[in-house]
């Protein structure tokens, strides 16, 4: 974590009121009341990973639900051509993907990660965690 960059101390409170409190994941409120492992407890959630070299710094770090960021895990949206290029580059170096990876189109390789990382998806998500948390009586 420390060659990624300045790490600051910060609470989910402070970062919660920064960001009114809504979801960076599935933009739905989150509700201060929960509580871990509840999964609709607030969580912190790195917006570049610490795994792809995001920094623990404010600028780095949004509030979501602890579900919301644990179905995220560790997978960051592609944003541009760019970023698919890159990724797609990185699955033709690897023999048991190569193929795979050869019929990769840049900018389908967008649409279908917006797609999966969309607010609507981790609110479907979301919603079932919670109904499996409920009917387990935690």
């Amino acid at each position: 974590m420390r060659s990624n960059g300045s790490i600051e101390r910060y609470a989910v409170e402070e970062i919660g009121e920064r960001d009114g409190w809504i979801c960076g994941l599935c933009r739905d409120p989150v509700d201060q009341a929960y509580q871990y492992p509840d999964p609709r407890s607030p969580s912190i959630d790195h917006v570049r990973t610490i795994a792809a070299g995001g920094t623990d710094t404010r600028d780095n770090v949004r509030l979501t639900h602890w579900g919301c960021n644990h179905e995220r895990n560790a997978s960051t949206p592609l944003r541009t051509v760019e970023e698919a290029e890159s990724q797609r580059a990185v699955l033709l170096r690897m023999p048991a993907l190569r193929a795979y990876a050869v019929g990769l189109r840049a900018e389908d390789m967008v649409r279908s990660s917006q797609a999966f990382h969309s607010p609507e998806r981790y609110r479907a998500k979301l919603a079932r965690r919670v109904e499996r948390y409920e009917r387990e009586g935690r």
